[in-house]
């Protein structure tokens, strides 16, 4: 009796042995095919990846597919005044009316250029080799033009600021890590520096600010980029069409208008994504 208890106990322990073995094994195996799928999908997103950018833009273009990218850039403005040069402005006090003894003025251009910043934010549209590019900056363009007697002593040197925000739309074209665009521009002023109104006011008693943010101007940008993966830096120059100030100054009786534009050649650095 004794002896077959024992059988069977060898019996049941080496069946209940195989069965957990043959589990341990098909566990082992489903983890191995787990492993393997994963290993597989990470391979192919790779080769994907890889595959996509090896992809000549000929070739991306023929995809039929538009990237979308966003990104942000900030920089300087290296900034001049273009002003119509005029002759023989005269003074006017609080009533409008001419000083007396009567005093002219002539206004002259500057070429030295002034500082500036600007900041802002794009989102990218890029099909093979072209992008295009719609952007929203706030830009502080500065410049510098003069005010002399007419003896020829300076009156004077007015350092001018003019806070927009500008809206450029460029579109590009991409040749490996660099790129080259241009397209319209709308500036919108927000503000003047107290120089520009001080400078203003000598020659009329009218509040020019309000008449001069309410309206858009309209110019081009074109530049330069290069690109390092998600880093770039470029070179851009921006300029008006029309004049940014076109203001009536001197007596009511006998004005003279005053014109005013900026350019800026900018240097900026940014992210893309």
């Amino acid at each position: 009796m004794k002896k077959l208890l024992l059988v069977l106990l060898s019996v049941v322990s080496s069946t209940l042995f195989a069965q957990e073995k043959a589990d341990s094994t098909l566990i082992k195996t489903d983890s191995v095919k787990v492993d393997t799928l994963i290993n597989q999908k990470e391979v192919s997103k790779k080769r994907k990846k890889i595959e996509e950018d090896t992809l000549s833009y000929t070739e991306e273009f023929k995809r039929d597919r538009v990237k979308f990218q966003f990104g942000l850039r900030g920089g300087v403005n290296f900034g001049r005044y273009q002003i119509k040069e005029i002759k023989d402005v005269v003074r006017v006090t609080s009533s409008g009316l001419p000083q007396f003894p009567i005093v002219r003025d002539n206004f002259l251009n500057n070429a030295q250029s002034a500082l500036g910043y600007l900041g802002g934010v794009f989102v990218r549209m890029t099909r093979g080799s072209f992008y295009f590019q719609p952007e929203a900056v706030y830009s502080q363009k500065g410049g510098k033009f003069d005010i002399l007697q007419t003896n020829g002593n300076l009156f004077k040197r007015v350092n001018g600021t003019i806070n927009a925000v500008d809206i450029p739309l460029t579109f590009g074209l991409r040749f490996r890590q660099g790129r080259i665009f241009a397209g319209p521009v709308a500036s919108f002023p927000m503000s003047f520096n107290q120089e520009i109104e001080d400078a203003l006011k000598v020659y009329t008693v009218k509040d020019f600010k309000d008449e001069l943010l309410t309206r858009p101007k309209f110019g081009v940008n074109a530049g330069i980029g290069f690109e390092f993966k998600h880093f770039f830096i470029e070179g851009r120059y921006e300029g008006l069409f029309v004049n940014m100030i076109d203001y009536e100054i001197g007596p009511t009786n006998n004005p003279v208008q005053f014109q005013m534009s900026p350019s800026q050649f900018q240097i900026s650095i940014g992210l893309v994504k």
